[in-house]
């Protein structure tokens, strides 16, 4: 299948119901020059990328030899500063991520506010919050988290709460269940004028394959 019958594919209107991430690997696999010029246009804030470009560069990332679940001594670091309130280390270890994980939502969103703390340039700082709400409007657009059907989907747990906190202005969370019959995280929150349900769902399926992986 060439790049521009898989983009059409990706593309479809019913994709909300039909995400495939075997699309996704597929294009990771085979179509891999194709996948490097998207990310290209991602890492330039290019204005004209468009919602599947996200997804794919997002999802994509799942698929490569860096994923790592945010499991890695860097991204264990950058929490550690941020506990700490360490700008300087935050901003350090959050690029550092970001070099070889350009979608990690922790990694865009501290490296957006130490950034904005050490007083780097406003072009720098702006890169970083567009990357980051694209990413996360992808997330809510791909699915609506109400059901396991057409879920939220997330590559990192911690994405969940960016999901959560950072779109969805959700401020109560009742419950926390995993499901691993369908692979999904069950959260009980409280509505908000951007989540008129009390369940959320988030698809953590690439993340529970890739930590099955490890043992």
């Amino acid at each position: 299948m060439t790049a521009l019958l898989l983009c059409v594919a990706f593309l479809a209107p019913q994709a909300q119901e039909q995400f495939d991430y075997k699309l996704v690997k597929e294009i990771i696999d085979n179509e891999r020059t194709y996948y490097n010029d998207i990310l290209k246009l991602y890492l330039a804030d290019d204005p004209l990328l468009r919602t599947d470009d996200v997804a794919l560069i997002y999802y994509g990332q799942s698929y490569l030899p860096t994923y790592t679940g945010g499991n890695d001594a860097n991204e264990k670091a950058l929490k550690s500063y941020v506990a700490t309130g360490n700008q300087a280390k935050m901003y350090e270890t959050a690029k550092k991520i970001l070099a070889y994980n350009p979608v990690s939502l922790n990694a865009l969103f501290y490296a957006w506010l130490s950034s904005q703390s050490l007083a780097k340039p406003a072009e720098e700082t702006d890169s970083y919050v567009k990357k980051y709400l694209r990413i996360l409007e992808m997330i809510t657009t791909m699915g609506d988290g109400k059901s396991s059907n057409n879920p939220f989907r997330v590559i990192v747990p911690d994405d969940q709460d960016h999901v959560m906190y950072g779109m969805l202005d959700i401020e109560n969370v009742v419950s926390r269940n995993l499901d691993t019959k369908i692979l999904c995280n069950i959260i009980g929150v409280t509505p908000s004028a951007k989540f008129n349900s009390r369940t959320m769902y988030f698809d953590i399926s690439r993340y529970l394959s890739h930590t099955a992986k490890k043992r």
